[in-house]
């Protein structure tokens, strides 16, 4: 399973989950920051999910 945070010009600002995990429901929280622990700006960010077959791209919105 892989969860990654991207913004708008789709540049990676961070890897939230990267491992094999089986099936269930997990959970996952970002904390507002990128790979180098430096908070990120408000506006639009979107999260792609990678589960085997299951990839799902959405969008939300970080406020401060």
């Amino acid at each position: 399973m892989s969860l990654t945070v991207y913004d708008v010009q789709g540049r990676k600002i961070k890897q939230l989950v990267d491992e094999v995990r089986g099936p269930g429901q997990f959970t996952a929280e970002w904390n507002g920051t990128n790979v180098n622990g430096s908070r990120v700006s408000t506006g639009v960010y979107f999260y792609r999910i990678e589960a085997g077959s299951f990839v799902q791209t959405r969008k939300m919105v970080m406020l401060k």
